[in-house]
């Protein structure tokens, strides 16, 4: 027993060191973000960042922009039952449903792309746009005044497209 003692305290000091690098260039990359604890709470909620190797900061605008695209499609189904039991808010849902198409099937996938060819400009813009086709989901309500039933979920994608943004940025 007493051989395997010094093994096992090497094997576990290893571990925790690689879960102890992980969280370092999480805090470190989330101190320089617009919003720390959304950073934080989003990268720690993804298994790809408890991995050591992992861990990097393309990984952590990956993530971001993954969880980017997932509040998108939280928000287009929103829109899609909304539309169904508020038809006077028909038109602007369905403008911001047009703009969340474009934030999936544009913005993102660009974003997506160009973080694993290495090419962060373009993942910034895309993020930079996210923001943008939140604003103007939002502005259709204004324009035709009414309330936003989304103006929740539009912050909090502008929020995590501005984390995301931040992350980017720091490849640049």
């Amino acid at each position: 027993m007493r051989n395997l003692f010094p093994i096992f305290m090497l094997i576990t000091n290893l571990a925790f060191n690689d879960n102890n690098n992980s969280n370092n260039i999480i805090n470190t990359t989330c101190r320089a973000t617009t919003n720390y604890p959304l950073c934080l709470t989003t990268l720690h909620s993804d298994p790809r960042t408890s991995e050591a190797e992992g861990a990097d900061l393309t990984t952590l605008g990956l993530v971001m922009v993954d969880a980017v695209k997932l509040k998108s499609i939280e928000i287009m189904k929103s829109i899609k039952k909304l539309e169904k039991s508020n038809p006077e808010l028909r038109l602007p849902l369905s403008q911001c449903y047009i703009v969340y198409y474009a934030v999936l099937h544009a913005d993102v996938t660009v974003a997506v792309e160009a973080l694993k060819r290495g090419v962060p400009k373009f993942a910034e813009n895309g993020m930079v746009d996210v923001a943008v086709e939140a604003e103007t989901c939002e502005f259709s309500f204004k324009y035709n005044g009414l309330v936003s039933p989304v103006s929740d979920m539009n912050k909090e994608i502008i929020e995590l497209s501005s984390v995301a943004k931040s992350i980017i940025r720091m490849l640049l």
